[in-house]
Formats: structure tokens, sequence, C-alpha cells
């Protein structure tokens, strides 16, 4: 197992954060379409009074695989992300469904922040990643794991620009 943990410090408060940007689909879909290059994404968000649901299906690019990933994931891979907010404690719990090998590969994650100021806060992101396939299970957990780094680096610049612009 993979554990990965980012934190980013974005400009701006903890309700513009999940409800102006991670729950906000003008800026998911321009997030993965636009910035992060993905070349589908289909998303859908239901505020249930307590909770928010978010399921977000995504076909990441391929190309940076391995040789050998490639072949047992082929050359087309998308996954789910279903998770739940909790208003109360203001933490995202979230589980990823890849469409290849589901059986063998436990993603899951949480999401929270931690105000720094008026309109400053500390976005963390914990996730483990397992991969079990035979020979190649740890070359795809580390290209998870990369792929999270960079995908997360990546929101986290696009959120605050995203905030600056719509602000």
């Amino acid at each position: 197992m993979t554990e990965v943990t980012v934190r980013h410090e974005l400009d701006c408060d903890e309700d513009t954060f999940w409800f102006g940007c991670t729950f906000n689909e003008e800026f998911n879909r321009a997030l993965y379409l636009g910035t992060l290059k993905f070349p589908g994404y289909e998303g859908e968000n239901v505020d249930r009074g307590d909770t928010v649901t978010r399921k977000v299906t995504v076909d990441p690019p391929v190309a940076g695989f391995p040789a050998p990933v490639r072949k047992v994931l082929g050359d087309r891979f998308a996954y789910v992300e279903e998770g739940t907010f909790d208003k109360a404690t203001k933490r995202y719990r979230f589980k990823v469904t890849p469409s290849t090998a589901a059986d063998k590969t436990s993603t899951v994650g949480e999401l929270w922040c931690e105000k720094l100021g008026d309109k400053k806060i500390a976005r963390y992101a914990k996730i483990n990643v397992s991969v079990k396939i035979f020979a190649i299970g740890g070359l795809v957990e580390d290209k998870i794991a990369s792929d999270l780094r960079a995908n997360y680096d990546a929101a986290a610049a696009f959120a605050n620009d995203w905030v600056k612009r719509k602000a």
C-alpha cells in the first residue's frame, strides 16, 4: 500500500474552497478538461442537507503509464470517484473505482482544510492506494501516487487562480 499526503495553501476561505471550487461544475470542467487535459469528465453533486455527495467519472491520459502497466490496463482507462462531504465536520471522504482491475485495486481518501487566516486555508488530501496485481502492483501504485501529487499540485494552482478571477 502507498499513502499519499499533500498540503496546499489556498487564498480563500473554506466555504469558497468547498462550494466555489470542489462542488462547482464550472470549476471542475475547467480543471479536468482544460488544466489537467483529461479526455473525459462527467460530474454530479447532490446536496442532501447535512451532506453533499459527489460522483465524478474521468478518463485520465494514459500516455505516461509504463509499458507493462499499459499492457494490463489497456489503451483506455477511466475511473469513478464517489464521495461524501460532511458539512458538520467539513471533511470529504471518497473512494475511487477504476475501469480496469477494480477487484485488485483500492483507492480511498479524505480531504479537509485548516484555516490559516481570513482568506487563507491549508487544504490537505490523504489517499491510500493499494494495487494487488502480480509483478506490476508496485509500478501501478507508484504511477498513481505520482499522478495524484501532480494533479493535486496543478489543482491547487488552478484553484488559487480561479478564486482570484471569480471573486
